[in-house]
């Protein structure tokens, strides 16, 4: 039996290649702690309805219909809140707030409706429009803010 002495087993311990990989051991394990604390709550996708780009709806209101995919990322349920902007007057058709299982996602129809007024100062095309979507929890106020565009007709 042959036994090292401290000093041996101390140089083989600081040999530069095992200092390389113990380097590149720590960098790793920080990185992945890092992407850990950093990870959105949530995440929301909006993609515009493909069958309606416009419609005229009651009392001359122009209308747009979106979906919304809204991913809660946490262990818990969630509530989210949506509302829309970018125009005058522009208001998102939603019933309440939207409840989320933990660790799911659920595609949301949202109408989002824009009065005869403001569509006429506005002018018909492409405008540019922003949803925002809020976590509803205790304390814990957390929105995301996603572009889309809003078409007015001619």
């Amino acid at each position: 039996e042959r036994h090292l002495s401290r000093g041996q087993v101390l140089a083989r311990v600081l040999r530069p290649r095992v200092m390389i990989y113990t380097a590149v051991l720590i960098l790793i394990g920080a990185g992945l702690l890092t992407s850990l604390l950093l990870r959105a709550p949530f995440k929301v996708d909006v993609v515009r309805d493909r069958g309606t780009l416009a419609r005229l709806v009651d009392e001359g209101q122009i209308e747009n219909v979106y979906r919304l995919q809204i991913m809660n990322a946490t262990e818990d349920a969630q509530r989210y809140r949506v509302s829309v902007s970018g125009l005058p007057g522009l208001k998102a058709d939603v019933a309440g707030e939207i409840r989320i299982e933990a660790a799911q996602a659920r595609w949301v129809p949202v109408g989002v409706r824009l009065p005869p007024e403001a569509a006429a100062q506005a002018g018909t095309g492409i405008h540019p429009i922003r949803f925002t979507i809020e976590r509803v929890a205790d304390g814990h106020a957390t929105a995301v803010t996603e572009k889309s565009t809003f078409m007015v007709p001619r």
